[in-house]
């Protein structure tokens, strides 16, 4: 029944900006500026206020989640080059498809499911988990889509002080140093971090309005990504990180965010690149289609899978 209602809201709030958008109230440079806070602001204030919620014994499971997730995210590189040799994929895109597949919606879709799913604290330890999500995507992700446009880059250390790694480190800081946030403090964080669930889905469903079907389903080779994705992924890191833990809320949680659709940062960050700019948003928009369905079916397996 939690999933069916969560899917419900996002599925309703996404309906909204669809609608939205369509009135001319959510436009493209609205959505633009919204997605910037809720990536520069809300967000991290609701990262920084679930470190609230964590019990301070929980210090071994937090060493082990950002020990398995960078050991993850060391390895998709390699992983998303296998299966893009596998579909054939045209060497101009290769960088962009990649990027698929390493980078999942955890800021947009993966807190509000795993928030409704296994509560507050799991935005924290999702959130340590995928601390390589911001180390792979300011640098190797930007080279590859680089390369896909012709283009030599260098890396650039700046573009790892953002507001999500920053909020992650102070996070991640909470549990160790003993200081717990006043209330003062943590409650206008946790007010102003919960609406970025409701943001988010308004601007994936006014994202969605601004594509005609025929683009969003014209990308055969997106298909099987979609389906690796959401499916075959999360399956695996569920597999994987039974080796680490038989701590089952711990799996499940990790699992689920690698299970989202492509994250929206990939078509931000390829946006300056017409061709991989374009299948890079469409990935997005039918990801997140798809993510309707197989949510709830990764749910309901690992309910089984794990009794959680």
């Amino acid at each position: 029944m939690t999933i069916a209602v969560t899917m419900t809201k996002l599925l309703v709030t996404i309906a909204a900006g669809f609608y939205l958008n369509k009135r001319g109230i959510l436009d493209a440079g609205t959505c633009k500026k919204l997605s910037s806070m809720i990536v520069n602001f809300t967000s991290p204030l609701l990262i920084i206020s679930s470190a609230s919620q964590v019990s301070a014994d929980s210090q071994g499971d937090i060493i082990l989640l950002l020990a398995a997730g960078l050991v993850l995210y060391g390895t998709l590189p390699w992983i998303s080059a296998a299966v893009i040799r596998l579909i054939h994929v045209p060497s101009d895109c290769r960088g962009t498809y990649r990027s698929m597949l390493m980078h999942a919606n955890v800021a947009f879709m993966g807190y509000p499911v795993v928030q409704a799913l296994y509560g507050e604290s799991s935005i924290f330890y999702t959130t340590i988990f995928n601390l390589g999500f911001n180390l792979l995507i300011y640098t190797y992700t930007m080279f590859l889509f680089d390369r896909d446009a012709g283009r030599i880059s260098s890396f650039e250390p700046r573009r790892l002080l953002n507001a999500g790694t920053i909020a992650a480190v102070l996070a991640l800081v909470i549990p160790f140093s003993g200081i717990a946030l006043p209330d003062m403090l943590q409650q206008p964080c946790s007010f102003i971090g919960n609406v970025t669930t409701p943001l988010s889905m308004l601007i994936i469903g006014s994202n969605m309005a601004s594509y005609p079907l025929h683009d969003i389903f014209s990308e055969r080779k997106i298909y099987a990504v979609t389906i690796v994705r959401l499916l075959v992924m999360p399956l695996l890191t569920a597999l994987y990180m039974s080796f680490f833990t038989d701590n089952s809320l711990l799996i499940c949680m990790t699992a689920m965010t690698i299970g989202m659709p492509v994250a929206s940062m990939v078509a931000m960050a390829s946006s300056q690149y017409e061709k991989q700019g374009r299948i890079a948003s469409i990935s997005v928009v039918l990801s997140t289609l798809c993510s309707m369905v197989t949510i709830p079916i990764l749910a309901a397996i690992f309910k089984f899978w794990f009794a959680v």
